[in-house]
């Protein structure tokens, strides 16, 4: 079954889905793309203007049951779910959500050299339904069951061989990213006083996966800090890549699994 067929059978029935819209595999240019940044879910905003209304024409980032013209996501034909994926391939070329992207793609090049822009990087969520309420305003139990349909998903689109290093972006996507990759954990300050994150890493196949506690779009941090802070997770990415590389198979290929490369905070 086409995965975006799937999304769409997983999706049925699930709480809080955005009424009117689609599953959202990916952004970019998968299986090309040999960087991936993995975040929670699409924002409301792929689908939907400030002010509520669906977006349209130039400004149309996915398609929606009512631009696919059908009520259900089942009752998409082929032609529909390729139209779908060329949004996702064409994301970056078209209208993409840079308030949110723009963070991302400052990092992913920092620590890859890789770029949204020129297809050597994409995007996966965790969950590939955008939701109402909000992510943070849903319960437990709802992100609990919408994290267990999405999983398959996106754990399949991780095992890609094309991937050299994939970015997680906040505890959430770590911690569920780390109950089906082996990761290890430690923990490193900003600045002297400042304040303590996590840092995860890890082996998954040939692909290093790196990823910091801090969600880079949602931390709270005086606008004067902002650019610190970035470089400051950069640093610490970059040295965890560096370490994990040398641990790789091709490097070590007797090495059984993730080795442990934690260094001390």
């Amino acid at each position: 079954m086409d995965v975006t067929a799937a999304a769409g059978q997983a999706g049925r029935g699930l709480p809080c889905i955005l009424p009117g819209s689609t599953p959202v595999l990916l952004r970019g240019r998968q299986p090309d793309a040999r960087v991936a940044s993995v975040g929670i879910n699409p924002s409301i905003r792929e689908f939907l203007s400030r002010a509520g209304d669906e977006l349209t024409g130039a400004h149309r980032r996915f398609e929606t049951l009512s631009s696919l013209g059908i009520d259900l996501m089942t009752d998409a034909t082929d032609s529909m779910l390729q139209r779908m994926r060329r949004r996702s391939l064409d994301y970056f070329e078209a209208n993409p959500y840079m308030e949110w992207f723009a963070p991302m793609e400052a990092l992913v090049h920092a620590v890859s050299g890789a770029s949204y822009f020129d297809g050597s990087a994409c995007h996966l969520d965790l969950v590939p339904w955008a939701t109402r309420p909000l992510w943070g305003g849903l319960d437990a139990a709802a992100r609990a069951h919408l994290l267990a349909a999405g999983r398959p998903l996106v754990a399949e689109q991780l095992t890609n061989p094309a991937l050299d290093i994939i970015y997680l972006n906040g505890r959430t996507v770590c911690e569920a990213v780390g109950e089906f990759i082996p990761l290890t954990r430690r923990t490193a300050r900003f600045r002297e006083q400042g304040p303590r994150r996590s840092f995860f890493r890890g082996l998954h196949h040939r692909a290093i996966v790196v990823g910091c506690s801090s969600n880079l779009q949602e931390e709270r941090l005086r606008s004067a800090d902002r650019e610190d802070f970035m470089a400051w997770v950069i640093d610490e990415c970059t040295r965890d890549i560096a370490e994990l590389r040398t641990h790789r198979p091709e490097h070590n290929p007797s090495a059984p699994g993730t080795p442990d490369v934690r260094s001390p905070p």
